[in-house]
């Protein structure tokens, strides 16, 4: 009988230190910003005066955030010299699981400009790849997207300044290791840059033009990635 008690006190304090351990764990809801830094002149810039994490100029970081109401600043280091540069500071409402895509361009520190996406995402099951186009070229006239040998504008016709592309499918497979774009403008035709991109398998990226057509620093590109 003893024998017997023992083994259900063991099992009832076994069955409690679960139960413990189980309701100890947390979980806080949370979603991701991507940040694209292509301002002409700019620096990196860091999170909420984080000294970790810092987006470089012409490149992107993801960012987890809590859910809710958040403030996000996004500003360079200060140094004994040369004072903190705001590029960006709003307080902006992030869902569980969601994802924001931030992009700042603009002619100059001083004259950033801000494109923000919420962004739904396809998720790609079979031998697809989402691509998406953005103007982000300060002053630049609108462009067109064609892929090497068809014909002008066969991808994106039209995009204005900050204008974007929806995300265009793309097959993913061995046959595809690559895609060769040609950005243009829409008016005349000319070439802007062209871009070679290495196939994203099974998710998307944001193909990004950049800097000063027909100026300096001269167009460019940089490529976002996405879920």
């Amino acid at each position: 009988m003893k024998t017997i008690t023992k083994t259900i006190l063991a099992i009832s304090l076994g069955i409690c230190l679960f139960a413990c351990k189980k309701s100890s764990t947390v979980y806080t809801a949370s979603g991701a910003i991507n940040v694209v830094n292509v301002v002409v002149g700019g620096t990196s810039l860091y999170l909420n005066n984080s000294t970790t994490g810092a987006v470089s100029n012409n490149g992107a970081a993801t960012f987890p955030l809590l859910a809710g109401q958040v403030q996000v600043n996004l500003s360079t280091l200060a140094t004994t010299t040369v004072p903190s540069v705001t590029y960006y500071n709003q307080l902006i409402s992030m869902t569980e699981t969601g994802n924001i895509s931030l992009f700042l361009s603009g002619a100059s520190p001083a004259n950033v400009d801000t494109t923000r996406i919420n962004e739904t995402y396809k998720n790609y099951a079979d031998s697809l790849c989402g691509v998406r186009f953005i103007n982000l070229a300060p002053g630049s006239k609108p462009i067109s997207v064609n892929l090497k040998g068809s014909a002008n504008g066969s991808e994106v016709t039209n995009l204005a300044y900050r204008s974007y592309s929806d995300f265009i499918q793309y097959t993913a497979k061995v046959a595809n290791p690559s895609y060769v774009f040609e950005i243009r403008d829409a008016a005349t035709g000319s070439l802007i840059i062209s871009y070679t991109l290495a196939t994203p398998y099974f998710h998307n990226v944001t193909i990004a033009l950049r800097g000063l057509v027909g100026g300096s620093p001269a167009a460019g590109v940089t490529l976002v990635s996405h879920p």
